[in-house]
């Protein structure tokens, strides 16, 4: 049947679908490229040909020839690349020895590494060829994160006092692969040659994901430079009488830097001495703990006035008898004076002998220099010849300076002994200054009991009169009568400084 010149031959695939033709010479004609499988041949030819009509089977097995499967062309080795760049790969070319067309399809593979700018891709290409032999090559490309982060600016390295350290800035970082760095910041603190005097170094340190780090730096150096300064407030300079000389001040002083405590060096000076005045240099040097040095300086300029008393008395120029007249200086008179004579050619020290000495008036000097304020006390000496061997009757007037209204029992008024003593002393008038020299209180008749000083004001001059007094220096002046052995009237003065304390 198969030999039969007018039959033909139908080829058919394992689903039944013909798959071939045939020509009128029973040649098989492949209407496509067959895969490789099994077919169907059926041979059929029709009725009242030569050997009359038939039908017949045969199976005919396909393969791909050789069994070879497709070749891909040569990939490119496993290469790395740094993140951001993404991987590109090669596109595969394959060929096949009997297919000329061949599928080719690839898949790629991730594999995460140990941080999130670190992986390898894995392309792996497949061809297959009609037959379904089938080859994969693959591609491996690995992206690294190698790159640190990018730090904003440090601030520039500065030099400071102690008192202006900058606070530490706040700095901030961008990486290509990490979307959020890290930024760690620390500071190591470098003692100097004293406490004060030291360097920062301030570091801001940023990573990312995969450890890569940037880091800047700042350097402050810290120098102490100020010297301790006081917190009291004093006055430089200080113009005052002896009698007011101001005590020392106490000065705070504070530094700056330092916790440490300055170092304070006091020396006080006497200057520019004369008979009249000098002056006291009061000087504070005072170091901080890096020894930074000021000083500070009081100048307290001295007026020396010398204050006087008098002291009335008489002696009898027929008396062989001698007059102590330390006898008759106030209680408490410093015994370090001088006594100066009138031209009497009868004082020996303190020792008065007025016998033969002319009839007068004399003026027997006690002059104290030794004090702050020079002091003078006049013992006005009458030398009579009248009356002698007669006691007088009348005390010596003795001015108190001080005195303290501050409502208790002790010392409320000025106390001027014996000047209530009329017969002795009839008339007086007394004056009161304060230390600028304006008058604030007088009074004529002046006596220790209804017409006294008890610190308030009465001055002619002054603001508020009636009014309680400050404590403080005050000067006085004394005027009054006095009644001599022969009952002649004699004007006398005292002058001096009177202390109102409260």
């Amino acid at each position: 049947c198969f030999g039969e010149a007018d039959g033909s031959i139908a080829v058919t695939n394992s689903a039944g679908s013909t798959v071939v033709i045939t020509n009128a010479q029973n040649q098989v004609v492949s209407n496509t490229n067959l895969p490789a499988g099994t077919y169907t041949l059926t041979a059929s030819a029709p009725n009242g040909n030569a050997n009359g009509s038939c039908t017949a089977t045969a199976t005919v097995t396909i393969n791909d020839g050789d069994g070879t499967p497709p070749v891909i062309s040569q990939l490119p080795n496993e290469t790395t690349i740094n993140c951001p760049a993404k991987p590109e790969f090669a596109q595969a070319t394959a060929t096949d020895n009997i297919d000329t067309s061949v599928s080719l399809t690839f898949e790629d593979v991730t594999t995460q590494g140990q941080c999130a700018g670190s992986y390898s891709v894995t392309r792996t290409w497949t061809a297959t060829d009609a037959c379904g032999n089938a080859t994969s090559k693959s591609q491996i490309i690995t992206v690294k994160d190698t790159t640190a982060p990018v730090l904003s600016e440090a601030p520039a390295n500065v030099t400071v006092e102690c008192a202006a350290v900058p606070a530490a800035a706040t700095l901030t970082a961008t990486d290509n692969c990490d979307a959020a760095p890290v930024v760690a910041y620390s500071e190591v603190k470098t003692n100097g040659n004293c406490v004060s005097n030291y360097t920062l170094t301030r570091t801001w340190t940023a990573t990312d994901a995969c450890g890569n780090t940037a880091s800047k730096s700042q350097v402050i150096t810290v120098k102490d430079t100020t010297a301790p300064a006081t917190t009291t407030a004093y006055s430089p300079t200080i113009n005052v009488n002896c009698d007011a000389i101001p005590t020392i001040p106490t000065l705070t002083f504070v530094d700056g830097c330092s916790t440490v405590a300055p170092t304070v060096v006091f020396t006080e000076n006497i200057i520019n001495r004369t008979s009249t005045s000098y002056s006291i240099i009061r000087k504070w040097t005072v170091s901080d703990a890096c020894n930074n040095t000021a000083e500070f300086t009081q100048t307290v300029n001295i007026t020396l006035t010398t204050s006087t008393e008098e002291i009335v008395t008489s002696a009898c120029n027929n008396d062989e008898s001698t007059v102590d007249l330390m006898t008759l200086l106030p209680q408490g008179t410093p015994l370090n004076g001088t006594w100066i004579d009138d031209n009497t050619g009868a004082l020996n020290g303190s020792i008065f002998s007025p016998l033969n000495v002319p009839l007068g008036n004399y003026d027997l000097e006690y002059k104290i220099e030794t004090e702050a304020c020079p002091r003078s006390i006049i013992i006005k000496m009458t030398v009579t010849d009248e009356g002698c061997g007669i006691v007088l009757g009348c005390g010596t007037v003795t001015v108190h300076n001080a005195f303290s209204p501050n409502g208790d029992e002790f010392n409320p008024t000025f106390v001027i002994d014996n000047i209530d003593d009329t017969l002795c002393y009839p008339e007086n008038n007394i004056e009161i200054y304060n230390r600028w020299g304006v008058l604030v209180y007088e009074t004529k008749n002046y006596n220790n009991n209804s017409n006294n000083f008890d610190g308030t004001s009465k001055g002619r001059v002054t603001i508020s009169q009636s009014s309680g007094l400050p404590t403080g220096t005050y000067f006085y002046i004394l005027n009054y009568t006095s009644v001599d052995g022969q009952g002649t009237i004699q004007t006398n003065r005292k002058d001096g400084y009177l202390y109102l304390t409260r």
